[in-house]
């Protein structure tokens, strides 16, 4: 199966744009230069056999007959007696083996530790991967090799330990050696599963647990069934017990088999079934000596000295078969892994040279190593023109500055330190805009110069994990430059038009204001009324206009405009936008407020806590409000009303009425500019769709929002939220000191919350 390299990169940090962030985008060309596996063999590296096929349940069955057929032997005829003079040489030939197990014990201990060391070199990934099958084989076989030493070390300084005799072979009686089938009995249950584990090593603990259980305890049974047939005085013991340990010994080898069978599309296939073939041959050749034994073929001493040195060569080799199929395992996770990551180089020289998209790279001192053919393209530099030179050097001044602490950003990041005193005012993204110098033939060709690129920096590694430099993957925006520098004309146009509206508009109205209180005849009273509430409507349109432009430019340019400070009263805004509204006109001098609409002020017998802001501005935001409201209502009501929420430190000034209601979709547009619910021919209103877009600016410069909850038929609340701390004083109807002192009053911290009634004496 072979590995993502994007999951290499996730796991090592130190694998820069080489795999983590090109390989991701260029996976399928990874994947197909990789070597891939067919359906057919891909599919059992998941674990799918059934974890209790038919041989598995013969083994369990097997050992439940074992079981109870070994204690009722052992609890109705009599055992051999002790055997009371082991020979002196079946004793040294047990301490000779010790020294030759003990030997391979060392040599497994020395393959464990170069697996830990090799696997840690090679990274976390690799490390888990060989460790599934490499570190707990190497137990095992480590256990298996105990079993062998501590043993045949007790035979030889214990003079044999406990010994049985074997009454009943024929050629006399012999020596049975109690631990050697204790030896047996947990080395031949390890060995099974060191073969096992090479099938099941995509299985889970628990799968393999469950799967090689009932072999374990069919091979422990057998075992001590060949030692019952040993130690019985009683022939009609003696020779079921013999076909009962050698059935369960078929019965445990078929398992193994059958396990065989079902992985026989697994990799080194043939290298794990001659190593299963080997210890099912090392245990026909322990059956006929055993056998042999039984039957007097050769001496006592002979088939203890066979046992002793078969331990310490026979199984021992079959460790080194194992040894010979990890290491062929390892040898091949880590071609894959060399083949996936010289893809993933690969991927990473295409997507640099023939990328549509402006790529390069940088070595550590900023000089430019790779400069892709889109580049070239774009601003007529080929590689030799500009190799070796600092980016900034053919980049604009005004950038350079950003552009050295950006790399530095990335350079210092992708090492793990912190960043130097000269990139602290880097952006903490890796996110730079730049513009780059073209040649002469692209400037003939009537393409801008230079070109406006935005560029992300990411770290480049070397073959070895350090940090080889900086990968830059760009996009050109210079086509979005001219369209910035229209939007900034547009601003600037639209800034300059308001402001030289605005002076015509207010000699208009003071003439008209000044021809209405002379006297002039009821036509021309009429008619100059009709003047002066279009040049009102004007001014009021010209002032949102010009409101709007100032906000655009602000946000062009990124900078935060300072919160106002002065106090603000809405309980004499609302008195005073109320008055306003009963005065005003529509475009047909009709007015505003309809004779079936009624306009009520809920604000004119409370007091509300001050606010610092703006006081012109907050009451163009109610005014808008207001008569918004009262233009879209034909009967009912308009109220203003207002809370104060003391836990949250906020106060709302709400705008009700009962006209047409707004739809869902309409919401989600009124709040920008030149948006209405109703666009086009069919709108039955007139305006420009300023007036909220004005209004949720003012209430983002206060630090509130706005927001409305509306549905069709049933009236629309407009809901405008500032932040209010309540220590600046109270303030109704008929003005604060607060406010008629003129005064700015600085913005309180949190940490000092005084008293309303001190503040409002501070304020006056």
């Amino acid at each position: 199966r072979v590995p993502d390299p994007s999951c290499l990169a996730s796991r090592n940090p130190k694998i820069g744009v080489g795999v983590a962030d090109v390989a991701m985008a260029v996976k399928c060309t990874s994947d197909a230069s990789a070597p891939t596996l067919s359906p057919e063999r891909a599919k059992n590296y998941r674990f799918e056999e059934p974890l209790h096929p038919w041989t598995s349940i013969a083994c369990l069955a097997y050992a439940c007959v074992a079981c109870l057929a070994e204690a009722c032997a052992l609890m109705t005829v009599d055992i051999g007696p002790r055997w009371e003079n082991p020979c002196p040489k079946e004793v040294w030939h047990a301490k000779v083996a010790v020294l030759m197990v003990f030997s391979a014990f060392i040599t497994e201990m020395c393959f464990l530790a170069s697996s830990a060391t090799n696997a840690t070199y090679l990274g976390f990934n690799l490390k888990e991967s060989l460790q599934l099958h490499r570190a707990g084989d190497s137990f095992l076989t480590l256990a298996e090799y105990a079993t062998k030493i501590f043993p045949a070390l007790y035979m030889g300084f214990a003079n044999g330990g406990l010994v049985h005799t074997d009454s009943l072979a024929w050629g006399g009686p012999r020596p049975v050696y109690h631990l050697r089938f204790w030896q047996w009995a947990i080395s031949v249950p390890i060995l099974i599963l060191i073969s096992n584990r090479s099938f099941l090593g995509n299985a889970t603990l628990r799968e393999t647990v469950i799967r090689c259980a009932p072999g374990f305890i069919a091979s422990f049974f057998f075992v001590w069934a060949a030692w019952v047939m040993e130690v019985t005085t009683s022939p009609t013991v003696r020779w079921p017990f013999l076909v009962l340990s050698l059935s369960g010994a078929i019965t445990v080898s078929a398992d193994q088999l059958h396990l065989a069978y079902t992985h026989r599309h697994d990799d080194l296939f043939n290298w794990k079934l001659t190593m299963l073939l080997y210890q099912l041959a090392s245990f026909v050749f322990y059956a006929s000596l055993f056998l042999c034994g039984r039957f007097g073929v050769y001496s006592s001493l002979t088939e203890q000295s066979f046992y002793a040195y078969c331990d310490a060569t026979v199984k021992v080799f079959q460790g080194a078969i194992l040894a010979m199929i990890r290491n062929r395992q390892d040898l091949e996770l880590m071609r894959t892994w060399w083949v996936a990551a010289l893809a993933a180089g690969r991927d990473l020289d295409n997507v640099i040279h023939l990328a549509r998209l402006p790529v390069l790279s940088l070595h550590l001192d900023g000089r430019i190593a790779e400069w892709n053919s889109n580049l070239v393209q774009m601003t007529g530099l080929e590689l030799e023109d500009v190799k070796g030179k600092l980016l900034t050097e053919i980049s604009c001044a005004a950038c350079a500055e950003a552009l050295d602490q950006s790399i530095e950003h990335v350079i210092a990041e992708a090492r793990g330190e912190k960043p130097s005193d000269a990139a602290i005012g880097a952006p903490p993204s890796n996110f730079v805009e730049i513009s780059v110098q073209t040649a002469g033939v692209i400037r003939a060709q009537g393409m801008q110069a230079p070109r406006q690129l935005a560029l992300t920096l990411v770290p480049k590694s070397t073959p070895d994990g350090g940090l080889a430099g900086v990968v830059a993957i760009g996009q050109d925006l210079s086509d979005f430059a001219d369209l910035k520098i229209a939007q900034d004309r547009k601003t600037a146009l639209l800034a300059m038009l308001s402001h030289e509206i605005r002076s015509p508009l207010h000699g208009i109205l003071g003439l008209t204001a000044a021809m209405l209180e002379s006297g002039a005849s009821r036509g021309i009273h009429r008619q100059l009324g009709m003047v002066k509430g279009c040049a009102a409507r004007l001014l009021d349109m010209v002032t949102n206009i010009m409101d709007l432009a100032q906000h655009e430019k602000r946000r062009q340019n990124g900078k935060a405009v300072a919160r106002p400070t002065l106090p603000v009263n809405f309980c004499a805004i609302a008195n005073e936008v109320t008055t306003m509204t009963d005065m005003a006109v529509d475009k047909m001098n009709k007015p505003l407020l309809k004779p079936a609409v009624r306009l009520v002020n809920n604000l004119a017998q409370v007091q509300l806590p001050l606010i610092a802001g703006d006081p012109p501005k907050c009451t163009q935001l109610l005014y808008n409000l207001v008569t918004n409201a009262c233009k879209f209502t034909e009967r009912g009501r308009v109220s203003i009303a207002a809370r104060y929420d003391k836990e949250q430190q906020v106060l709302e000034i709400d705008v009700t009425d009962t006209g047409r209601g707004i739809s869902k979709d309409g919401q989600r547009r009124i709040f920008q500019a030149f948006e209405q619910e109703q666009n086009g021919d069919t709108r039955g209103f007139q305006g420009i769709g300023l007036g909220l877009a004005v209004c949720s600016e003012i209430s983002e410069l206060h630090g509130g929002e706005l927001r409305v909850s509306s549905e069709l038929g049933h009236g629309s609340k407009f809901i405008a939220s500032f932040p209010c701390e309540g220590n600046l004083g109270y303030g109704g109807v008929f003005g604060d000191s607060a406010q008629s002192g003129g005064r700015s009053v600085d913005l309180p911290s949190p940490s000092s919350r005084a008293q309303p009634a001190a503040a409002l004496a501070a304020a006056a």
